[in-house]
């Protein structure tokens, strides 16, 4: 079956605001170019789409104007904007004919230094292999697959090339970004050279680079720099360091040797000469921000204008216009602080939601660390003293966070009240009102939920239901697999998550003896599971990686039992692929669940009630069904939603890829997922409907024992002195 989208999937600060008052424009009240003004910023409008002009394919420049291309059933249109109104400028037969003869359906397009308009296409039939084509018109209103032959080669796997980004330079020479990571330069159908310094290519529509007349600017390999080439003979000209990911950005031209990134974070200036690296806006609150808002074009337009098409999650796209408007004010008038320990795109989304209902409140969300890096512990310590002197953030996003404790100390809000409004409203009441409670009041709600599932052979799967289960297992099947492919990490954390309650004592630490028996069980199954030899081919540290909870193994199809924690649509692809393959169907591990953005009001802020309103945004259902992975929509109709999404075309037109070879056998293992099933969903959607049992992990009380169980791993400590020390390092820490 042919995808529209390939993702690849895993089992596992601002700048400098030295444009604060717009590019080279005067404040509006006398002060000098580069001075901060009290009014004047970037601000972000919605120009609505024409009616009735079908799916937006892309857009750009001409003229003056903004050329908008569109398809519907009977075929490709274009639409141009100037002077604040849209007129139509006609059918686009050579699109049209690439689709309906060489079955070819234009997806995105671009604009050539040559003066041509060319057309990225993926083949409609399964007859046709897989893999991007060149479109371009031929002159007679037909359409020309201008495609390099070297790109037609059909590869092992039945694909020709996967084409991820291109350009067309002003002699002609086509500019291919590929899958294979490299940057390829084609003349008259031959390679002249190539570039291979570049980010690693994730998905099949990855913006990589950016041409103007002068330059080629080309994302460095480390994904925090941008390369600057000159186009007529490939030689890098300039570096210039950006200090931050690009792998979300674009990067398009502006003013000569000025060019602009575009991403999450908002839009940054920067020059060829590195001299220059500036915020122009900053995205918090904008679409630009929004995980569920796939940014398919930006553009820079005229007067330091810039327009972004975006393809909205769950449906439809949005056209947005990024001006300069001198009589907005620089500064709000209000500041709400939200703070938690890693970035969130709820949160994020959310924060889109509330700033369209309060436009004079800026939201300034802070994290300790950034989606992919794990905070210090110093970091929670030095909150944690914050909270208890009765300052920090208005609202807090408490996961990772010692919970208990902030509801014992009185540092959260009582929004018990809060929560009944929800319910009413349709969010789960088992999830809402059953996870952060004391005496009978709620004092924070999560947004999301994940759980993790089960499923494999029935004796293995008691053999995870609590420790003495566990212990009789390798007691009564001495060098009998538990796992499939794991290591240490996967295998003694998840194991460790599944039994936390029964290891507990009645104080609410960890019982020494049990944890004793536990960490030598756990000894005993890495030495049957061979986790040192698998270690030696993927490394021990897959654990931090992954960002999870409950993950048994690689997920490599040999698994006897697989726990596996799933948080959305997306990360469920892979577990019901291969449960199908068994013939098994995931259940719910022990009734857990995992509340996700967990949101709760610091009791010392002075905005209560807007605290509260921006709480009920995570809780709106355009923020609920956006699938941001992490977890699902807690809004009964936005959950519901789920089981229709997948039978979406835009569902259906996404797989993701995953595999590695199995150390252990040599065999190459490659597994091709999509979404489960409606039904498979459905069957999801009940499951967390029943569940009962949140688990909400303090991050600080992971560490410690990960940090120990590796000392008695490497031989470091008995079992006894791994309890021992484990137990005295929680037992302090949960005292302070």
């Amino acid at each position: 079956m042919k995808m529209k989208r390939i993702i690849s999937l895993l089992m596992a600060a601002v700048l400098t605001a030295g444009l604060a008052a717009g590019c080279g424009k005067d404040g509006g009240d006398g002060k000098k170019d580069g001075e901060v003004s009290a009014k004047g910023r970037y601000v972000e409008e919605e120009i609505p789409l024409p009616e009735g002009a079908g799916e937006a394919v892309g857009i750009l420049n001409q003229d003056g104007g903004l050329l908008l291309y569109t398809r519907n059933e009977n075929g490709y249109h274009s639409y141009l904007y100037e002077n604040e109104s849209w007129t139509d400028s006609g059918d686009l037969p050579w699109m049209t004919d690439a689709h309906n003869r060489l079955g070819l359906p234009v997806d995105h397009i671009y604009s050539g230094k040559d003066g041509g308009i060319y057309g990225m296409a993926i083949p409609a039939s399964d007859d046709v292999p897989y893999g991007q084509h060149i479109i371009k018109d031929a002159g007679d209103g037909t359409a020309l697959d201008c495609t390099p032959a070297p790109c037609l080669e059909v590869g092992e796997e039945g694909w020709t090339d996967l084409i991820v980004d291109m350009a067309v330079l002003k002699d002609g020479t086509m500019v291919l970004v590929e899958m294979d990571d490299m940057v390829s330069f084609y003349q008259n159908d031959k390679k002249i050279s190539e570039i291979t310094e570049i980010p690693p290519i994730v998905s099949d529509h990855q913006s990589v680079m950016g041409v103007s007349d002068e330059r080629m600017a080309i994302f460095g390999k480390d994904r925090k720099s941008v390369d600057f080439y000159n186009p007529e003979n490939q030689e890098k000209t300039e570096s210039v360091e950006v200090k931050q990911e690009l792998e979300e950005s674009m990067i398009v031209p502006g003013e000569s040797g000025i060019w602009y990134l575009v991403n999450p974070k908002g839009i940054q200036r920067i020059t060829e000469k590195g001299s220059i690296v500036e915020t122009v806006m900053d995205g918090t609150g904008m679409l630009l921000g929004m995980d569920s808002a796939y940014l398919t074009s930006f553009l820079y337009g005229n007067d330091s204008e810039f327009y972004g098409l975006y393809n909205i999650s769950g449906g439809g796209e949005k056209l947005m216009r990024y001006q300069y408007d001198e009589d907005v004010k620089a500064v709000r008038d209000k500041t709400l602080s939200v703070y938690g320990l890693y970035e969130n795109q709820t949160v994020t989304q959310a924060i889109y939601t509330f700033q369209n209902i309060h436009p004079e409140v800026k939201v300034d969300y802070r994290t300790a660390a950034g989606d992919e890096e794990t905070p210090a512990s110093d970091t929670i310590r030095t909150l944690n003293a914050e909270l208890l002197n009765g300052s920090g953030a208005d609202i807090l996003i408490l996961d990772g966070l010692p919970v208990d404790s902030y509801m014992e100390k009185g540092i959260l809000t009582d929004l018990s009240d809060l929560a009944d409004r929800l319910s009413e409203k349709g969010v789960l009441r088992n999830i809402v009102g059953n996870t952060v409670k004391l005496d009978g009041k709620t004092y924070a709600v999560p947004a999301r939920v994940s759980l993790p599932i089960i499923f494999g052979d029935d004796t293995k799967v008691n053999a995870c239901q609590n420790p003495e289960a566990f212990h009789a297992y390798l007691e009564q099947n001495p060098g009998e697999r538990l796992f499939g492919t794991t290591t240490h990490e996967l295998a003694g954390m998840t194991l460790f998550h599944t039994f936390y309650k029964e290891l507990m004592n009645e104080k609410g630490g960890l019982d020494e003896k049990k944890l004793s028996q536990f960490l030598n069980d756990w000894m005993k199954l890495c030495e049957v599971q061979n986790t040192r030899g698998i270690e030696e081919e993927f490394g021990s540290d897959i654990w931090s990686q992954m960002h999870t909870r409950f993950s048994s193994g690689l997920g490599l199809k040999n698994d006897p039992v697989m726990i596996e924690e799933i948080g959305g649509l997306i990360s469920s692809m892979v577990p019901y692929v291969l449960a199908r393959e068994d013939g098994r169907t995931p259940e719910s591990l022990k009734q857990f669940y995992i509340p996700q953005v967990i949101a709760g009001i610091n009791a010392s802020s002075g905005q209560q009630e807007l605290a509260e309103e921006f709480i009920e945004c995570l809780f709106d259902e355009s923020v609920q069904k956006g699938d941001n992975s992490d977890g699902f929509p807690v809004l009964g109709s936005a959950l519901s939603y789920q089981a229709e999404y997948v039978e979406t075309p835009e569902a259906l037109n996404l797989c993701g890829t995953t595999g590695a070879t199995n150390p252990e056998t040599g065999e190459d293992v490659r597994i091709e997922a999509a979404y489960p099933s409606k039904d498979e969903v459905n069957q999801l959607i009940q499951i967390i409907e029943g569940l009962n049992v949140p688990f909400v992990e303090d991050s600080m009380v992971s560490d410690t024992v990960l940090m120990e169980m590796e000392n008695c791993y490497s031989g470091k400590q008995t079992a006894d002195e791994t309890a021992k020390a484990i137990c005295q390092k929680i037992d302090t820490y949960l005292a302070e």
